[in-house]
């Protein structure tokens, strides 16, 4: 009904959402603010009236939020039992999410221990993410302790700039590379989302490339293992050209740099089993730093999987390492984009109570009120207005 108040309003056939006009996109936005308002304010008894700013930002963003009245009561409660015994005993439980992950809670206090309650931040990510782009104009390369000697690889700079838009700043994303010898060194001409193909013939690996949320100071144990182990199962891949691209995201900027195993870095590598931070063994000898370029004389092409989506981080325990899929040429869709999260609008038929009737009801509308931000972010916003946007996502 918001969307479509009247029969004036037409949706095009290659659209889904309807042709309304900047004044009425504003209109509809406040529209589903004050009706998530008001249904939390129905549900919980309380008036809209006495929510601080925080807690309708948290409303509006879909983050679980206890009426005042019962916040009050649950600090009372916990307050008279930490009177009541000193000593609290930290109970420790393992479960496991919907995605298969498994989780280890360590809780103290009481009310913790009879219902505990997590909350996921994905909604806040998804809007920081529309920001991405603005990072292009930033992108450092890491020259430092690196060998004159070996190879140089010239990385096309759109190239980059695509990678790191449909990225996350906080999920680690990743791409196999594929290039072709040039004169002045390896240049990377296409990165394969997701390994053979007709349109790779002409090229060769290069290695693979991954985000990280944190610039680190040298080259990580994972990477290493994991490097190595692809070396190890893939014979094709020469180990002295193939590489480690590290995209970091430091504040406002990128960073950028790239590595190679040596020939010790490889066989600990294959043969080490720690997956954690401090792996036994590992020593910064393991890999060297490459000379890496930015070129905008180059260009490329992405191969992404053909009829299912890159990324199934929203997708529960859909994804398997022997998975069968097909490639085609192909722009990489965003990290948040809707094809990603369809569990997000369409738990419908898994409905067995009023409950869950109102909370994917509520959910629905955050999403909706969610993507109109998005567009307005993409389709109307240049650099100059992202303050102004950043404080009309705080007013919500």
């Amino acid at each position: 009904m918001l969307l479509k108040p009247d029969k004036s309003v037409v949706t095009e056939p290659r659209h889904i959402w309807p042709s309304l006009t900047d004044d009425q996109w504003m209109k509809v936005e406040v529209a589903l603010r004050d009706l998530i308002l008001s249904d939390y304010a129905k549900k919980n008894s309380v008036n809209t009236s006495a929510l601080t700013q925080s807690e309708i930002r948290d409303i509006i963003l879909g983050a679980d939020i206890t009426p005042p009245s019962q916040q009050r009561q649950q600090k009372a409660e916990i307050e008279k039992q930490a009177k009541e015994g000193s000593q609290l005993t930290a109970v420790t439980t393992k479960t496991t999410d919907v995605h298969g992950d498994e989780l280890i809670v360590t809780t103290k206090s009481p009310y913790e221990q009879a219902a505990f309650g997590s909350k996921t931040d994905w909604r806040v990510r998804a809007i920081s993410a529309t920001n991405l782009y603005l990072r292009e104009n930033h992108i450092y390369v890491n020259s430092e302790d690196i060998k004159e000697t070996g190879y140089t690889y010239n990385m096309p700079k759109f190239f980059l700039k695509k990678f790191i838009c449909t990225a996350d700043l906080r999920t680690q994303t990743a791409g196999y590379l594929y290039a072709c010898l040039h004169s002045g060194g390896h240049i990377s001409r296409c990165i394969y989302l997701q390994v053979f193909h007709d349109f790779l013939t002409d090229l060769e690996p290069l290695g693979w490339m991954h985000t990280q949320p944190n610039e680190l100071s040298q080259l990580s144990p994972q990477d290493v293992t994991s490097h190595a182990r692809i070396l190890e199962n893939n014979k094709h891949w020469d180990g002295d050209k193939c590489i480690i691209l590290t995209s970091s995201f430091t504040p406002g900027s990128c960073s950028l740099t790239a590595y190679k195993l040596t020939p010790t870095g490889y066989e600990w590598g294959r043969a080490n089993k720690d997956t954690g931070s401090n792996s036994h063994g590992y020593l910064p000898t393991h890999y060297e730093k490459v000379q890496m370029l930015l070129s905008d004389r180059f260009l490329g092409f992405y191969m992404t999987p053909d009829n299912c989506p890159w990324n199934y981080n929203f997708l529960g325990v859909k994804h398997t390492v022997s998975m069968k899929y097909g490639v085609e040429l192909g722009t990489p869709q965003e990290y948040y984009n809707e094809d990603h999260r369809p569990t997000h609008f369409l738990e419908y038929s898994n409905m067995e109570e009023g409950d869950t009737v109102e909370a994917d009801r509520e959910d629905t509308l955050h999403n909706i009120l969610l993507l109109l931000l998005y567009r307005r972010a993409t389709l109307y916003l240049d650099a100059s207005q992202w303050d102004f946007f950043s404080d009309y996502v705080a007013f919500l």
